[in-house]
């Protein structure tokens, strides 16, 4: 090996020397290359998350004229629990569903509008229950609920707390049915949102006053002269 590196002579040992150059410079750029394309490969970012379409809440209000069937299946999936008595059919009101809500009777009128109702249903909101009224009567739209016995002796008196309490939770499933609400009650129940405002009644024209007729005063005769 020796006596074959002496006869390759400096010519030789030049271009061994060259090889060599060229195979660490080929290693140092395949080095390079790894280097670059592992630090280039950089990992794949997961595609962005869609939010969902939020979905619209159906409003629940009833348009006008509203169903009284309508309106007791609601409550009823209001969690309100009633027992259905009678129903009947007729001319403003067109229903009347007779019910029993926690021990006390409950009436449910449907008139063929809001002027019907309150034109013919007798419904006040300016005044207070009197004889022959049910403790609690709301309306809304054209629909007339009346909560409590209207057999007595005389006016409703403060009814319990019980029956209190389920007023306060009649109102809140009715007001998105049918509000905004009146009411007549011996004790106000606090209604959601803004009051349904009574329709003013006309007021009278007043009648033209006739004006007096002038008095024509009566003309002196002429003196005859003597």
């Amino acid at each position: 090996m020796l006596a074959s590196t002496r006869s390759l002579g400096s010519a030789g040992r030049v271009m061994l020397g060259y090889r060599v150059i060229r195979l660490r410079l080929a290693s140092v750029l395949l080095t390079a290359t790894a280097i670059a394309v592992a630090c280039g490969s950089a990992p794949t970012p997961p595609p962005p998350t869609v939010a969902p379409t939020p979905t619209a809440t159906p409003d629940p209000h009833l348009a006008e004229p509203a169903s009284v069937d309508r309106v007791y299946q609601e409550l009823r999936k209001a969690g309100l629990s009633m027992a259905a008595n009678t129903a009947e059919s007729g001319t403003d009101p067109v229903k009347r569903l007779s019910l029993t809500y926690d021990s006390w009777p409950l009436i449910l009128e449907e008139y063929t509008s809001t002027s019907a109702l309150e034109s013919k249903s007798g419904f006040d909101p300016k005044h207070l229950p009197g004889f022959g009224d049910p403790a609690f009567t709301f309306a809304g739209m054209n629909i007339l609920v009346k909560y409590g016995p209207q057999v007595q002796n005389g006016a409703p008196v403060l009814p319990e707390a019980r029956f209190m309490t389920a007023a306060d939770k009649l109102v809140a499933a009715l007001y998105p049915l049918i509000g905004p609400l009146q009411q007549s009650a011996v004790a106000p129940v606090d209604l959601p949102g803004p009051t349904a405002t009574p329709s003013p009644s006309p007021t009278p024209t007043p009648k033209a006053t006739k004006k007096p007729k002038p008095t024509k005063k009566p003309k002196p005769k002429p003196t005859k002269r003597p």
